[in-house]
């Protein structure tokens, strides 16, 4: 068997094989032989009928059959000879069975593109070093308070803003009801959820009061049952109820673990802030080298691993809907729009893929199981569960292998970063 391998462009490949008229005669015969053995023919038995009937009547069949093995086989030992990475299903063309001559056929198939990174060391990156200024700090931690506020009932006056207003409404436009509850509320100037038109007739109210007004909602208003609409609302109010944030002092800052008072809550915040300033400058210098190592390596890519990036980037989308409550079978997913939003991502995702494993795969940088191994470690530590149970999560060989491919992503580009050209400037 012959075999050559033509590149018709980056990403695909024509095989052309070519057998030797005796293999296929010998294939053939031993097809026959085959048939003869298991086909009954009237008049004899299993086995017993003469090679010349068995020719006439299953020619067409076992030529067919032959044709089909020698195409499977020789093209799989075409594919490992040629240590070719295939991606799609071969398109055959030629393969025309003729007794007596040699059998040749083409396969044309989609393959994993040889990529020969260049310029992926001294990229140019900006750094920004993380500062925190005593401002950003006392902002987290009125943020924190703001987070423990608690709302208590007005006395002696009317609601304002950032009050609680708890009431019960009827909602009607044109003589049909919109939407009635008996418990509602909105954070006045929080625009939620009737719009700042609505809170605006809440101002100055008190429990047990009744308003009658009408609000006009914009037709891009969010909620599609108010949208365009003139509405009439009826509206009796519950209660109003005023923010209370709680006091920055030694017992609040206790109350978070092994927090000593309020001055080491504050240092603890700098340095949670400084971690967070420099986990971004770490992310920010990450993608100005993803972005300069595909300028520098322009490439074509296999449809077919953009094809299944957006595949996994849709089932992606709807676990983390699933994961928050949404019932799919109620959302009216377009997927054709989905893969039409995915396809620019999804393609430099398998640019940067291939990139980062060409470099490292040319640096000599590796993941022992040793370094997969730990960090099954630290993600059971983290999750809380037992060492085993995340070993035989990843026992299924495609997770193994994600995993893998993660960490050899973050350790090539941990070698990126520390060959880069960079420079550190002060964040404004």
């Amino acid at each position: 068997m012959k075999t050559s391998v033509e590149t018709v462009s980056g990403v695909e490949k024509r095989i052309r094989v070519e057998i030797p008229a005796d293999e296929v005669s010998r294939r053939v015969e031993q097809g026959y032989a085959e048939v003869r053995k298991m086909a009954p023919l009237r008049g004899f038995r299993k086995g017993k009928a003469p090679m010349s009937m068995v020719r006439r009547v299953f020619k067409e069949s076992v030529e067919a059959d032959v044709a089909e093995r020698l195409v499977r086989d020789s093209l799989a030992g075409a594919v490992k000879e040629n240590d070719l990475k295939v991606l799609s299903l071969p398109k055959i063309d030629g393969g025309t069975f003729t007794e007596g001559q040699e059998f040749v056929f083409t396969a044309t198939v989609e393959v994993v593109p040889e990529v020969t990174p260049e310029g992926y060391k001294g990229i140019p990156v900006v750094r920004q070093k993380g500062e925190v200024t005593g401002e950003e700090v006392d902002a987290a931690l009125g943020r924190l308070r703001e987070s423990f506020a608690q709302y208590h009932a007005v006395e002696g006056r009317g609601a304002a803003g950032s009050d609680l207003v708890e009431f019960g409404f009827a909602a009607t436009s044109e003589g049909q009801t919109v939407e009635k509850s008996d418990a509602a509320s909105v954070v006045l100037e929080g625009g939620v959820p009737f719009g700042k038109e609505f809170e605006s007739h809440l101002a100055g109210v008190r429990g047990g009061d009744e308003k009658r007004f009408e609000v006009q909602f914009e037709t891009d208003f969010p909620n599609r049952k108010y949208a365009g609409k003139r509405v009439s609302f009826e509206v009796n109010v519950n209660a109003v109820r005023e923010r209370k944030l709680p006091e920055l002092d030694d017992e609040f800052a206790k109350g978070f673990g092994d927090v000593t008072g309020v001055s080491d809550l504050r240092e603890k915040m700098r340095a949670r802030l400084l971690q967070e300033a420099e986990e971004a400058a770490r992310r920010n210098a990450e993608e100005q080298i993803r972005q300069g190592l595909l300028e520098r390596n322009p490439f074509e890519v296999p449809k077919t691993l953009v094809d299944r990036q957006i595949v996994s980037m849709i089932e992606d989308t709807a676990n983390r809907l699933v994961s928050q409550g949404v019932d799919l079978k109620k959302v009216s997913m377009d997927f054709e729009k989905m893969k039409e939003r995915f396809a620019p991502n999804a393609d430099r995702s398998v640019r940067l893929s291939l990139l980062l494993s060409a470099i490292g795969e040319k640096e000599g940088i590796d993941v022992p199981f040793s370094e997969i191994e730990a960090e099954m470690k630290t993600m059971a530590a983290g999750a809380g569960i037992e060492y085993e149970k995340i070993r035989e999560l990843y026992g299924d060989e495609n997770r193994m292998d994600n995993l893998r491919n993660m960490l050899l992503d973050r350790k090539v580009m941990a070698f990126l970063l520390e060959n880069a050209e960079a420079k550190e400037e002060v964040a404004e």
